[in-house]
């Protein structure tokens, strides 16, 4: 058995230290760098923001290449499929 704290001299309880500060940074080398989260599963939230996303970059995607007016009318047609 070791003696308590404050009965060892200088030199022992440096020792002492060191040793604890060895078992310390060898339980942090051991334990687990990262721990991956769980994956979340789709909502319908998240497929109603995929597809609004998705119709977004189409009517930008139109209205680039044949103009405002043809995205617009992109946008009325998916509106009246939607509606039927």
């Amino acid at each position: 058995m070791t003696k308590p704290y404050h009965e060892m001299n200088a030199a022992e309880r440096l020792a002492t230290r060191i040793a604890k500060n060895r078992e310390i940074e060898e339980k942090i080398q051991a334990a687990p760098v990262a721990v991956e989260k769980p994956k979340r599963r789709k909502t319908a939230a998240d497929v109603r923001t995929a597809s609004k996303n998705n119709t977004l970059d189409k009517f930008h995607e139109i209205r680039k290449s044949h103009g405002i007016d043809a995205a617009s009318e992109y946008l009325r047609n998916l509106r009246n499929e939607e509606a039927s």
